[in-house]
């Protein structure tokens, strides 16, 4: 293979990224869709967008790079610019996040997504967006908006903070000229949504002018798309919504609203009844009128949300909308309970990602699905409903520079949890972490077990011992990792949860860190929903309890596992701590490698030494 027929920027093509990149540049040529596990080290994103665009640059196609984190980004931005200078080649890329992200308006980003698309539509209607306004002079794009293009495309490939800043000096709307050069994009990297969302995706593409079989999409951290379509697609009501719409009318005085939120109210309170949570047969929720109700909302709703950015009104007729008794759908009323008080909440939840996900990879002109826990492939290719290939690909570092490592002492199995069990947690966390030579991270199924293990831990841990925060922010979360950083010579201990801030998307390479343990399994609250996932899988592959319960907590569990070893040079310890992990049914998971001992002290000495 050579490097120039798969814009390959770099040295050399390592050993088994020749066979990725192989893969999916004849999987693009042939027009067909691929579901890729290719373990972190194997140079994905490169081997992936070469090839990619290679082939947009011969068929005038455009590439679609979509990932869910921002860090994503900035990877895929260096290696095309590594590509560009390697074969100078111009390359027009636009780099694009959330609409509400790039918004100059004040205070936008405290709205729901929903909300600031509603707030957003009535400012430019009303004439009231001065960024939006500047874009254009009569029909025809404003001075301002045609020097900032040409000054963009001559600089590209941009990040999305340069294209907004670029655009704030000359107070411009930075999405919409973001969708100006989307036009003319070789190359669009942006969030999943900009596709999977069915209320996003003709927009977009009619605004860049691309239709979907000129598209050759490229998922990165696919492992996270369909969770992110099921909850795109899920859609919610409350009492609290009700009881901010009843406000938001009296403030409108429109009587005309009050006997429907009285039905809408009454309904959930008898349905629930005394029970805490159940499933909605058909025909149990019904609104008389519907349409008529979605009308009235609607237009009371434009009112308030010019003056306060968001509406109650507005998020009832959205649900309304959204609505129905539907196959791949479950519809769960549940009485919930939080610090901040009570309320009946009614769930229209999102079973089946390949409800809208199928569309688009039957379309597209090819797809390249891929991750480094993408495992078992095959279960991502029926759950999203991707016909094509699939391929699963080994480890390209160093087999003796990994110990993976089952310890069958303890258990957070539901059954099991104790103080006793919660203290014989701490003593084996702290024995493994006094050991390793360097910093540790240890992952929990729950803030509540990290909580009650904490209290234990610090009596025996030698190492000075960091707390994830629920919901920290990004200046937050960056902060306690730099702190963590600077223990690397003496050690120290991140508690953090599997689900949490630092369960995927951090990097600490070389001697940063030197082992992950595990805690129990993450496994989805034993929910009526999670039941109702269970029960659709069984349905329609056989496979309920893999594909709508097992499996997903395995792979948060290789997600935390991935942040030991970022390369080739790394060395580091995996402790997968609980008995269940020796269960036949989760052990299947892991590769040959993984290694069992009740004397576990000693193997952790032996291989650090």
């Amino acid at each position: 293979m050579k490097k120039e027929d798969v814009l390959f920027p770099f040295e050399e093509i390592r050993k088994i990224q020749d066979e990725l990149i192989s893969t999916i540049a004849t999987t693009i040529k042939n027009k067909e869709n691929l579901v890729v596990h290719a373990p972190t080290g194997l140079g994905k994103t490169v081997s992936a967008l070469g090839p990619a665009l290679k082939k947009a640059e011969e068929d005038k196609l455009t590439v679609f790079f979509l990932t869910s984190r921002h860090t994503q980004h900035q990877i895929a931005l260096e290696t095309l610019n590594a590509i560009k200078e390697k074969y100078d080649l111009s390359i027009p890329v636009i780099d694009i996040i959330g609409k509400k992200w790039m918004c100059l308006q004040p205070s936008v980003t405290l709205l729901q997504s929903n909300e600031f698309s509603e707030y957003c539509k009535n400012l430019k209607e009303g004439d009231k967006c001065e960024f939006f306004s500047n874009l254009k002079k009569g029909s025809n794009l404003s001075l301002s908006a045609k020097s900032t293009l040409e000054s963009i495309e001559i600089a590209s490939p941009l990040g999305v903070q340069e294209v907004i800043d670029k655009c704030e000096e000359v107070k411009l709307c930075p999405y919409e000229m973001s969708l100006l050069l989307s036009k003319k994009a070789k190359v669009v990297i942006a969030d999943y949504y900009y596709l999977f969302n069915p209320a996003i995706l003709m927009k977009f593409l009619n605004k860049a002018e691309k239709g979907l079989d000129e598209c050759i999409v490229i998922v990165d951290e696919a492992h996270n798309l369909p969770n992110r379509i099921r909850e795109l697609m899920t859609h919610k009501v409350s009492t609290l919504t009700i009881k901010g719409a009843r406000k938001e009318a009296d403030e409108l005085k429109a009587d005309d609203c009050f006997p429907i939120l009285d039905e809408l109210q009454e309904k959930l309170l008898n349905i629930i009844g005394l029970d805490e949570e159940k499933i909605i047969r058909k025909g149990e929720f019904k609104i008389d009128n519907k349409n008529d109700v979605i009308d009235l909302f609607d237009q009371l709703a434009d009112e308030t949300i010019l003056k306060s950015k968001r509406s109650y009104l507005r998020s009832i007729a959205l649900f309304l909308e959204h609505y129905e008794d539907a196959e791949d759908f479950v519809n769960i009323i549940r009485h919930v309970v939080t610090p901040r008080g009570e309320r009946i909440e009614l769930t229209h939840s999102c079973l089946d990602p390949s409800v809208n996900a199928k569309t688009i990879f039957e379309n597209c002109h090819s797809s390249i699905l891929m991750s480094g826990t993408l495992t078992p492939a095959k279960m991502y290719q029926e759950v999203l409903g991707i016909k094509g290939k699939v391929l699963e690909l080994p480890s390209p570092f160093p087999k003796k520079n990994k110990l993976n490592l089952i310890v069958p002492q303890t258990t957070t199995k539901y059954s099991e949890r104790s103080l006793d069990q919660f203290k014989n947690i701490a003593a084996h966390i702290a024995k493994i972490t006094n050991i390793v030579p360097g910093n540790s991270v240890v992952f929990f199924p729950s803030y509540s077990i990290r909580d009650q293990v904490y209290a234990f831990l610090s009596e025996w841990c030698e190492k000075t011992v960091f707390n994830e925060v629920s919901g920290m922010s990004k200046q937050e979360k960056e902060d306690l990792l730099e702190r963590f950083k600077s223990y690397k010579d003496n050690g120290a201990v991140l508690l953090g949860v599997a689900s949490g801030s630092f369960g995927e998307g951090i990097d600490l390479p070389g001697d940063l860190l030197k082992c992950v343990v595990i805690v129990g399994l993450p496994l989805n609250k034993p929910d009526l929903e999670t039941q109702a996932l269970i029960d659709h899988y069984d349905r329609k592959y056989s496979k309920g309890w893999d594909y709508g319960y097992v499996l997903p907590a395995i792979s948060k569990v290789f997600q935390n596992a991935g942040r030991c070893i970022r390369s080739e040079t790394d060395k580091g310890l995996v402790v997968f701590l609980d008995k269940r992990y020796a269960w036949p049914n989760y052990k299947k998971c892991f590769s040959e490698d993984v290694e069992m001992h009740q004397d576990f002290e000693e193997r952790i000495e032996d291989f650090f030494s």
